[in-house]
């Protein structure tokens, strides 16, 4: 997942860097924009943790409404 959310960010910055112009890109350091990358990144790992907290809660919500008959086995 790290993977993909590197690929996804450098493609955000990348768009990012094209509605900018040549111009003002010239004016940001590959540091800046690496840094830039580094935030989004984090950003959607954020995200991805607060939406697998929300399954977790889910499922475990899921899990206290089953039934469980006792079959005698």
């Amino acid at each position: 997942m790290v993977d993909r959310h590197h690929e996804l960010a450098e493609k955000v910055v990348e768009a990012f860097k094209s509605n900018l112009g040549e111009t003002t890109c010239r004016q940001i350091s590959d540091g800046e924009f690496s840094q830039l990358t580094d935030m989004i990144r984090e950003a959607m790992s954020e995200e991805l943790e607060t939406a697998a907290a929300l399954i977790e809660e889910v499922a475990r919500k899921l899990r206290e409404g089953v039934e469980k008959p006792d079959i005698g086995m």
